[in-house]
């Protein structure tokens, strides 16, 4: 029977699984699809209802699973197969190349000369990356990865351009790398910590996402009121770059809608009330918070729901029918008011989607 683990997915779930494991004696290989470990908790700005910074918690968190001796990261790589069975299981693990080698000092040279440019995923495409670029400053493992699908290279036999093997000082640049290897591992155990994906708002069309500039996701909003994302922690619109003085935050988009999704994710009402007060806490005059149900269900939930409604947010029992530009730069937003059993409308210079 084998003594290591294999853990699959490297958030926040999976990096404290690691830990556990490693701590209690168990050999741990950490499978993570992106090029560095951290998962969402990485890109968020603050954790609800304590409003702790969330990559100070995180980021020791990183390093220590990146430097413990029990822990293997395997960044890059997916689990290809699974043969044997429970204290024998074979694993067929594929891993991409970051051509890249441990030598990289995260100098950023590179990044400052390569030609690409492209939108940066973890800002929500916000903000601009290189095809050569280190996801976020945190990132473990620490070595700088090069987008190989954007590229101007396609190795080995292509390879027209060198900017960043020239500048890079310790030569820690490869493109001779293999595009990939297939990794064999024994574990006597799986855990499965793979995280969660986010309804692609544009399915819904009734509420405009991508129709006006300032209807954002819940993920785009939480890098705008992030200090290390592409605005520097200030809110303002992508249509113009100003401050807005009405934000609509709307809950259930897509969830608990036999369409897309029945069930209640449960985490969008407290995201979103932590989105209101962090904006009240930025000075946004006016914010609306619309909403089927509120479900705050944790410790310390409700009187955190209840600070954000004292620091001035109004809470809407209603739902949205229809957003669309207005003829001044806002948004206009049609809804039903459940409360006084009527339609209405409103206009706001930004609204945030809870998509599930």
């Amino acid at each position: 029977m084998s003594d290591s683990v294999l853990v699959i997915g490297g958030g926040i779930a999976g990096i404290q699984a690691s830990l556990d494991l490693a701590e209690a004696g168990a050999r741990v290989v950490l499978v993570e699809r992106e090029a560095t470990i951290g998962g969402i908790m990485a890109v968020l700005d603050k954790n609800f209802p304590t409003l702790d910074c969330s990559i100070c918690i995180e980021a020791p968190k990183m390093s220590e699973v990146d430097l413990h001796p029990n822990i293997e990261i395997l960044s890059l790589a997916e689990v290809d197969g699974v043969d044997g069975g429970p204290g024998d299981f074979c694993v067929q693990i594929r891993q991409k190349a970051r051509y890249v080698t441990d030598a990289c000092t995260r100098c950023g040279e590179c990044a400052t000369v390569c030609p690409v440019v492209l939108p940066n995923e973890y800002d929500s495409g916000m903000a601009a990356r290189k095809a050569i670029y280190t996801p976020i400053p945190q990132s473990a493992p620490g070595a700088y990865v090069v987008d190989m699908e954007s590229c101007l290279n396609t190795p080995p036999n292509y390879l027209p351009c060198n900017h960043c093997t020239q500048i890079c000082p310790p030569k820690s640049i490869d493109f001779l790398m293999p595009r990939e290897a297939i990794i064999t591992r024994q574990v006597g155990s799986i855990v499965v910590s793979i995280g969660y994906d986010m309804l692609d708002p544009r399915l819904i069309h009734e509420y405009g996402y991508g129709s006006h500039p300032d209807i954002l996701t819940a993920m785009e909003f939480e890098r705008l009121i992030n200090s290390a994302g592409p605005t520097g922690g200030e809110i303002i619109r992508p249509s113009d770059g100003k401050h807005p003085d009405t934000i609509l935050f709307v809950l259930c988009v897509g969830s608990r809608d036999h369409r897309y999704y029945r069930h209640c994710s449960r985490f969008c009402c407290m995201y979103s009330i932590k989105h209101a007060y962090q904006a009240i806490d930025h000075g946004i005059p006016i914010i609306d918070v619309m909403h089927m149900d509120v479900r705050a269900y944790g410790k310390g939930f409700d009187s955190f729901w209840q600070r954000a409604q004292e620091g001035g947010a109004n809470f809407i029992h209603g739902r949205p029918a229809r957003m669309s530009p207005s003829g001044d730069s806002r948004i206009k937003v049609l809804y039903e008011n459940i409360k006084q059993g009527a339609r209405a409308e409103s206009a706001y210079d930004m609204v945030v989607l809870a998509n599930a």
